[in-house]
């Protein structure tokens, strides 16, 4: 007969059972997360790979960069420097860092150097060209002018003239002459219009040269430095404003 209180044989079986399909159950949830693992590792592997690829591309395009610049200094440098048949020396670029200014500057600075000399050349060669114009110019007008009346008598300062006058007192006494013609001629015409008859020009006359002598000091008082005939001109004017001038009296 059966033994009572001993294991139920298929309950012991069933758990077996379950237990093993959960251990595999288990297995297959530990290979997938395994697996899940497994791939986000290697994505990251891959991220860093790309990162690190795009770092050595950007390096790779800085470096011919970097080249295609210094080609073009060269260039340039050539095409600046190779018109005056010595070229300067192009200083080798380095890649120390220790320097304060590194190769690349410091062919800059050479270019921006001799351009900047050849600017100041080419200005300094412009002015002295409008300078010159501008002196010939000048002596073209100085030519053309007419000839001042006190160097006009130049002939008879060489000659001696009719009183013996010669140099400076030659010039003053021709400049006081036609000063004083020009007056007279003015007094005259001036007599004309007022009285119309001879009798009346040597009393104008009179009348302006007193009033001339009594201005004289006056006007040399205001303008000092002036030439007697520009004196004279200058009382001739006031005088042509003045009421002791008969021109200027009430006719009767």
């Amino acid at each position: 007969g059966k033994v009572k209180g001993g294991p139920n044989q298929k309950a012991v079986a069933a758990a077996d059972k379950k237990a093993a399909a959960q251990a595999v159950k288990d297995a297959a949830a530990q290979a997938q997360l395994e697996r899940q693992e497994a791939a986000e590792w290697a994505k990251g592997a891959n991220n860093r790979a790309a990162s690190k690829a795009e770092s050595a591309a950007q390096k790779a395009d800085e470096a011919a960069r970097k080249r295609r610049e210094k080609a073009a200094l060269l260039a340039e440098e050539e095409a600046n420097l190779g018109a005056g048949g010595k070229a300067k020396k192009t200083p080798t670029l380095s890649k120390s860092k220790g320097k304060k200014k590194d190769d690349l500057s410091l062919l800059e600075d050479a270019l921006v150097s001799g351009a900047e000399k050849k600017m100041k050349a080419k200005k300094q060669a412009e002015r002295e060209k409008a300078e010159k114009l501008k002196a010939q110019q000048a002596n073209k007008k100085e030519e053309e002018k007419p000839m001042d009346p006190l160097l006009a008598n130049t002939e008879d300062m060489i000659r001696g003239t009719a009183d013996d006058l010669v140099g400076r007192a030659a010039n003053k006494a021709l400049d006081e002459d036609n000063a004083a013609s020009g007056i007279d001629g003015a007094l005259g015409a001036l007599n004309i219009s007022v009285g119309g008859a001879n009798a009346a020009v040597p009393s104008a006359k009179a009348l302006y040269k007193a009033f001339e002598e009594r201005m004289m000091p006056e006007v040399k008082q205001d303008y000092p430095g002036l030439k007697l005939s520009q004196y004279k001109d200058k009382i001739f004017q006031m005088w042509k404003k003045s009421p002791e001038n008969p021109a200027n009296q009430p006719k009767v």
